[in-house]
């Protein structure tokens, strides 16, 4: 071989390795969202780590009402971890000491026992819990097959209505 090639052969490698080293060493990406919410609010974790070996990992938070909520596995052998915890209704206590806008930060291991955090934010004056939009929405307890068969119901109502008014109007004339 030309010592070119063993040399471009050898940095490619020593490259390689390198990079694959980096990868091991980097630490887990951690991200909340929305990043900013109210009281009673929820509160999306997730949590990419570089091995994906346990079904859950904990996420703990002083914001949060429970303080430790689990996060699954995205994917059977994924490395993603995510759940959704639930804010406090009375923050006290807070980092802060309660402000309008309170940062709180979110911790925990990944399965290799490296640490990740992330923050959020709440707001105080931010409307929190569930959205009432009045009586006769979908908006609650209510789910797609019970939409399509009101939809249907309609639909058959306004096809046999045009049918009895079309044959009315024909035996009249």
């Amino acid at each position: 071989m030309r010592p070119t090639r063993i040399i471009a052969a050898s940095g490619l490698t020593i490259a390689a390795l390198g990079l694959s080293t980096g990868a091991a060493l980097a630490k887990p990406v951690a991200t909340t969202s929305p990043k900013l919410t109210g009281p009673n609010g929820a509160v999306t974790v997730t949590v990419t780590c570089d091995t994906g070996k346990a079904k859950r990992i904990a996420a703990s938070s002083q914001g949060f009402r429970s303080g430790t909520v689990w996060l699954y596995r995205t994917h059977k052998h994924g490395k993603t971890y995510r759940g959704t915890a639930r804010v406090a209704s009375q923050l006290s206590g807070g980092p802060n000491h309660l402000g309008r806008y309170t940062t709180w930060g979110v911790n925990g291991n990944c399965p290799d026992g490296k640490q990740w955090s992330t923050t959020f934010k709440t707001d105080a004056k931010r409307p929190h819990g569930q959205v009432h939009t009045g009586v006769g929405t979908t908006s609650q307890d209510s789910n797609t097959t019970e939409i399509v068969a009101g939809a249907a119901v309609l639909a058959t109502a306004a096809v046999g209505g045009t049918y009895f008014l079309r044959r009315r109007q024909n035996n009249h004339s």
